[in-house]
């Protein structure tokens, strides 16, 4: 476990020397200014909650594909070699890219709490830090599969299917009207001849994507179930499982580093 922290910290080291680290800073800074301070008369808890939560697991999956790619470079071959499970490489990158959208999540949540028109609630903040957290630990898992350190041909393809499948999905609309979070995948059934038939495809993705949505209702200033609380700690063991992955996919990656 030292042998991760060491290497944690000097991907961290790396990371916060390179311009790409400005650019990274620059984004969060323009998130900041447009989402928080542009918004005149101030934001409410649920928008402070959603918006910055929901950015910043959004952004941990691109820093992890920009920190994932940077290593993905012939001087970390050393590293390889030292290290007796490439897994642990991995698992290094991750922590690091949580260690940096950590940070930059926790400046902006505080410069954030002054624009708040109603003060947030100490119990209230205990319910969304969790939550922030599991989002950015999914975002940053993802991202691993995106990065060329990890994909393969098919998996950035997959990868970028269904996040595009997800999207797409959210934004769709019954009789003009915003339909609810877990509803949004019934035009599944509407491309087939025979729609009944393909409800178990709704039923499913509804299945797979209500640990997210049970997680929206936890962070929002609703009522919600015991049941529903647990939805970061399972959207945590869906992250575990898709790291494992993508361990299992770095690990017999045969890997031609580039010098340049």
């Amino acid at each position: 476990m030292k042998r991760v922290w060491a290497l944690t910290a000097y991907i961290v080291v790396e990371f916060s020397r390179s311009l790409t680290a400005l650019l990274m800073m620059t984004v969060v800074a323009a998130f900041y200014l447009v989402a928080i301070l542009g918004v005149t008369g101030g934001i409410d808890q649920d928008y402070f909650a959603l918006v910055v939560g929901g950015f910043f697991g959004i952004f941990g999956l691109v820093l992890a594909i920009v920190i994932a790619d940077r290593a993905f470079h012939a001087k970390t071959y050393l590293l390889f070699y030292r290290l007796p499970s490439r897994s642990m490489f991995l698992a290094a990158v991750a922590m690091a890219t949580i260690a940096v959208c950590g940070v930059l999540e926790l400046a902006v949540s505080v410069l954030s709490l002054p624009r708040l028109t109603v003060p947030l609630p100490t119990t209230k903040m205990l319910d969304v830090i969790p939550v922030w957290l599991s989002w950015l630990i999914l975002g940053v898992t993802l991202g691993l599969h995106l990065s060329e350190l990890v994909r393969r041909g098919w998996s950035r393809a997959v990868a970028y299917g269904l996040l595009g499948f997800i999207v797409f999905s959210l934004n769709q609309q019954q009789s003009g009207a915003p339909v609810g979070f877990t509803d949004r995948f019934s035009w599944i059934p509407r491309l087939t001849a025979n729609p009944v038939r393909w409800e178990w495809a709704v039923n499913s993705m509804r299945v797979i994507i209500w640990p997210v949505n049970a997680s929206i209702q936890v962070v929002r200033s609703t009522a919600y179930s015991t049941l529903q609380s647990l939805s970061p700690a399972m959207i945590v063991v869906i992250s575990i499982l898709v790291f494992g992955l993508a361990s299992s996919l770095f690990g017999r990656k045969d890997l031609v580093l580039p010098e340049g």
